[in-house]
């Protein structure tokens, strides 16, 4: 399995993570219009739309060839992730209105020093001032962060992974216990610019 960073990846700025992942509706017209699960509702036509709306705005930000470490804090316990691309074959058809809004979850091998030396470069990442950083109403707080080693967390990845793991457009990799992640806090966009 090839792992390489996301060609181009939508990731909500600053606290906005907190709106978009907002599961329940909200009162507020603004926080409502942001709020993923609303949008998903909407046709493919209009939802496409709204989430360029969204990236014009300031939103969500869109990265080119990067890799986002994730950690997600709940209940006292930290788990880190890195969002990549996985290639292979088959490729990749689930996107909707050209957006990738479902990324797979992808646990790795525990083999103790590559699953340590992974868990430290993610780590590592994580001292840096984050993209996003917000809390959902269930007090767990998702933070993201634009991966220095890039090339270093793509070799611990591959090294890791099983021969027979999916290809994904956009794939969260756990150094961990497998966890959840909302949608809207990750986005792949297709090749032609949004």
């Amino acid at each position: 399995m090839k792992v390489a960073p996301v060609a181009r990846l939508a990731v909500p700025t600053g606290t906005a993570a907190a709106s978009v992942v907002q599961r329940l509706p909200a009162e507020d017209s603004a926080i409502e219009a942001r709020r993923f699960c609303a949008l998903a509702a909407l046709s493919d036509d209009a939802f496409r739309g709204s989430i360029e709306e969204l990236i014009v705005a300031g939103v969500y930000t869109v990265l080119t060839d990067r890799i986002v470490v994730l950690r997600v804090s709940a209940s006292g316990v930290q788990t880190l992730a890195a969002v990549v691309a996985v290639h292979g074959t088959p490729a990749p058809r689930d996107a909707r209105a050209g957006l990738f809004i479902h990324p797979s979850i992808v646990t790795v091998a525990h083999a103790p020093a590559a699953h340590d030396a992974l868990h430290a470069l993610l780590d590592a990442e994580t001292k840096q001032r984050p993209i996003f950083h917000g809390t959902t109403a269930e007090s767990v707080t998702y933070s993201g962060f634009e991966a220095q080693s890039a090339a270093e967390i793509v070799k611990a990845i591959e090294s890791l992974l099983a021969p027979n793991t999916s290809a994904a457009a956009v794939a969260i990799v756990v150094a961990g216990a497998p966890v959840g992640v909302p949608e809207g806090l990750f986005i792949g966009l297709e090749s032609a610019p949004i």
